[in-house]
């Protein structure tokens, strides 16, 4: 893959990303403003468990479809190998969803602390089973590097999660909305990722053949997914616990907003897994070491600023899309938002694990970190309240990070380029600087001067020459290729 062609798919997937991004930040306020706290603390809840039981449905296979089929020119074998597996997840994603369904009256009572929430929970239990069996779908496009089709459905999902919401919220359906609004949205775009998968490689019964080799490396990541849980979630669970459902809708609200860094690494992890096994499959390991170099300079120049910019707009934010009952999440932000972007980088850096097929080392970082952080809330929210989940939070990725890289970098490692985070750090600080003399009372003011930020901020990468040579021909050769298909 060329480094024009690679930036451009990264550039696709990030478009949809944006996007995504515009859909889940416009139903927040929708949402919060409708439901007040509690009700959103008990979708941040059914939410949260939700995120919890999908993975286990999944067992890994859709990363390890990913590492054997990525490059697969056979497609006999992809075919039965990808009705496989997803049959097998199908059938998971069942048994996981009926045992939430029966064991509803006992999470509502004892974990959410409101037995009316067993309703609710009841509704909500399918949603493990279709989040689980999407996953596997959309990732086929993901190994055929079918970029657009992906973002299409990327961007169907969120903005008709958004507008099917909206709806049923004028309708009259409260908390309901949310619910039936992601079964319905999920449904149909299984239902269209189907058509696409089977319309390409047609349809075979499920054999199994060679799904042990598969098995054999995917399932060891599953525990990682239930432990990743507790480092990404589980402070949910605690503030609850601790403060109550309304402490914990506050808290969500604060983490949506700081967690939209995390946006910024889907769109180079979607193209960087792929590419790397292919490489490393075909023994280019130092082409490999590059791809993630690049990865780190370009997700760490769109992830700073974005921290930095939620960081210095976290309380007007708070203020004008959510109610003042809201207002107490500002000071999480910070927090969530750099634990999103050590969260990229720890992303970026475990797939040299992977490319390697040591897996096990995955298993003991999640471990300790999800220990780390459970142990730093329980400590941290008596005293902290939800400033203290926050930080427990950031702590955990950051031990993540150091860990990851210290196994890591035995096997591969990438030239990290601390003159070009640097300089990207400058950057955003005089955008800051900037922003500091501009008034954010109003949604526009806003918008406003999150343009005006972006525009400083690239402007100031420029001026520093952030980018080589290189780079700069390749921006401008990509420029040039857009416009003459324009013309």
């Amino acid at each position: 893959m060329s480094n024009y062609k690679l930036i451009k798919d990264i550039g696709i997937v990030a478009l949809s990303q944006i996007l995504t991004s515009l859909g889940s930040f416009l139903l927040l306020p929708i949402i919060t403003k409708t439901l007040g706290p509690y009700d959103y603390g008990t979708w941040a809840q059914i939410s949260v468990t939700v995120s919890l039981l999908s993975p286990v449905a999944v067992m890994g296979l859709s990363m390890g479809i990913v590492r054997f089929l990525s490059g697969e020119q056979d497609l006999k074998r992809v075919r039965e190998t990808y009705f496989s597996v997803l049959a097998i997840v199908f059938s998971a994603g069942i048994f996981i969803s009926a045992m939430l369904y029966l064991s509803s009256d006992y999470l509502a009572g004892s974990i959410f602390g409101d037995p009316k929430a067993s309703y609710y929970v009841q509704c909500g239990s399918l949603l493990v089973l279709l989040l689980a069996v999407e996953q596997i779908s959309l990732y086929y496009f993901r190994i055929f590097q079918k970029i657009n089709t992906f973002a299409s459905l990327s961007i169907f999902k969120s903005i008709g999660h958004l507008i099917v919401t909206i709806l049923l919220l004028r309708s009259g359906f409260g908390l309901l909305s949310i619910i039936v609004s992601l079964v319905l949205i999920e449904s149909t775009l299984f239902a269209i990722s189907m058509y696409f998968i089977i319309s390409e490689i047609g349809f075979s019964l499920p054999k199994f053949k060679g799904i042990k080799e598969i098995l054999k490396y995917s399932l060891p990541l599953t525990p990682n997914s239930v432990i990743r849980w507790v480092t990404d979630s589980s402070d949910r669970y605690l503030v609850t616990y601790f403060m109550g459902l309304g402490s914990a809708g506050v808290y969500s609200a604060a983490y949506g907003i700081g967690n939209l860094v995390t946006f910024i690494i889907t769109p180079i992890q979607f193209i960087l897994f792929p590419e790397l096994s292919r490489l490393y499959n075909q023994g280019k390991y130092d082409e490999a070491a590059n791809y993630i170099n690049l990865s780190l300079r370009y997700f760490l120049y769109g992830a700073i600023p974005a921290c930095l910019g939620l960081t210095f707009l976290a309380k007007p934010l708070l203020v004008i899309i959510t109610t003042p009952e809201f207002i107490a999440g500002s000071n999480v932000i910070p927090y969530v938002a750099f634990s999103g972007l050590l969260a990229g980088v720890f992303q970026i850096l475990i797939n040299i694990t992977h490319l390697v097929k040591k897996t096990q080392f995955n298993l003991f970082i999640h471990l300790f970190a999800a220990l780390s952080n459970a142990i730093l809330n329980f400590l941290l929210i008596p005293p902290y309240g939800i400033v203290g989940a926050g930080f427990a939070t950031f702590v955990a990725y950051l031990l993540m990070v150091l860990i990851c890289a210290k196994v890591s970098f035995k096997y591969l490692k990438p030239k990290i380029d601390w003159i070009f985070i640097s300089k990207s750090l400058l950057a955003s600080l005089i955008m800051c600087f900037f922003l500091f003399f501009l008034d954010s009372n109003s949604l526009f003011s806003l918008v406003r001067n999150a343009v005006v930020g972006a525009i400083l901020y690239v402007a100031s990468t420029f001026l520093l020459k952030s980018f080589n040579q290189k780079e700069q021909d390749l921006i401008r050769s990509g420029i040039s290729k857009i416009t003459k298909k324009r013309s």
